[in-house]
């Protein structure tokens, strides 16, 4: 796995960690190699959260603009598909005929608390079932309050009323770790499980990772 790994930053799967450097060459690659691994074996070299700065271990993906999530009536998970009718004639707000929006989301919310939201229960147990569509349906009905910000609203209206379903969008998220250049502590002081490699020898470790 080590073989032209100096050939392939930036490193992580989302190559999170490093400089991207769309030349070729190798001393493209070197450049951004170096930057890569430095940032590996020293995880405090890693960008931080434009938001939370170092009070997280990493930068966060965020959304640039104000924005929303639709979700076609068609996408709806089965529970909630069957009512979808009823509920879009009583709640209006939150459900229309064409599907379900959560919106507007304020700019500079982390991307992973919308990407990795899941509205589907992934057990069969049915009192599992019933308690994981209790809170999706517990979302809808927090998100009524942010589905009805004005139009011309301030950020500040906006991220006040998008605070109501931070949590319940937590407790639905596939992955709620948001951190997105967190990982490989191999060597690092953040690796509890071995003693760090020193200063010298990561050094060390970088000149001979360029030799093959």
């Amino acid at each position: 796995m080590l073989i032209s790994l100096w050939s392939t930053a930036p490193f992580l799967l989302n190559n999170s960690l490093g400089k991207f450097n769309p030349s070729p060459s190798v001393d493209a690659r070197l450049d951004s190699f170096q930057e890569s691994i430095e940032e590996l074996l020293w995880p405090e070299k890693r960008q931080y959260d434009s938001v939370l700065g170092d009070k997280v271990p990493g930068t966060i993906d965020r959304t640039t603009d104000r924005s929303y999530i639709r979700v076609a009536s068609g996408y709806l998970p089965d529970f909630l598909n069957g009512l979808h009718g009823i509920l879009a004639r009583f709640l209006p707000s939150i459900f229309a005929e064409e599907g379900i929006a959560i919106g507007p989301i304020p700019k500079g919310t982390p991307v992973g608390l919308l990407a990795n939201l899941n509205v589907v229960p992934e057990t069969h147990d049915p009192i599992q079932r019933a308690a994981y569509q209790k809170r999706v349906f517990d979302l809808r009905l927090k998100a009524k309050h942010e589905n009805s910000v004005p139009a011309g609203a301030s950020d500040d209206e906006v991220n006040k009323a998008f605070a109501n379903i931070k949590d319940p969008l937590m407790l639905l998220s596939k992955c709620p770790d948001l951190v997105v250049n967190r990982g490989h502590y191999f060597g690092t002081s953040y690796f509890a499980e071995e003693p760090p490699l020193s200063d010298e020898d990561k050094r060390a470790l970088i000149e001979f990772l360029k030799t093959f």
